[in-house]
């Protein structure tokens, strides 16, 4: 796949699941307001196995992970409710992107 590919499924992804989703750089990150409950990140790794530097070739590897970024108020019942369905989309977005396995070449 192409970097621009894995940016369009991370997007669709963070679509589907009620995220938007930023690149950063080094990451795309979730975007965060003063309602979210959860990040998730797409952290990019360097698979120095399949990089070449001759060839001017960086395999990328993609880590997928989420955490949880505002916990300790108190709360009334649909506030629970709202957080733990926040928790549970980005949990199955999260295990999708991991299934799949995302990784690119990038040349320079």
């Amino acid at each position: 796949m192409t970097k621009q590919e894995i940016a369009e499924i991370i997007e669709s992804k963070g679509n589907e699941y009620g995220f938007k989703m930023r690149d950063m750089g080094s990451a795309w990150t979730s975007e965060q307001t003063s309602e979210s409950n959860i990040r998730i990140e797409v952290f990019k790794e360097t698979d120095y196995d399949k990089t070449s530097w001759e060839d001017r070739r960086v395999a990328i590897n993609l880590k997928v992970t989420g955490c949880i970024c505002r916990m300790g108020d108190r709360r009334e019942a649909a506030d629970l409710q709202k957080t733990a369905d926040e928790i549970a989309r980005g949990a199955k977005m999260v295990a999708e992107l991991e299934k799949m396995d995302l990784s690119y070449i990038e040349t320079f």
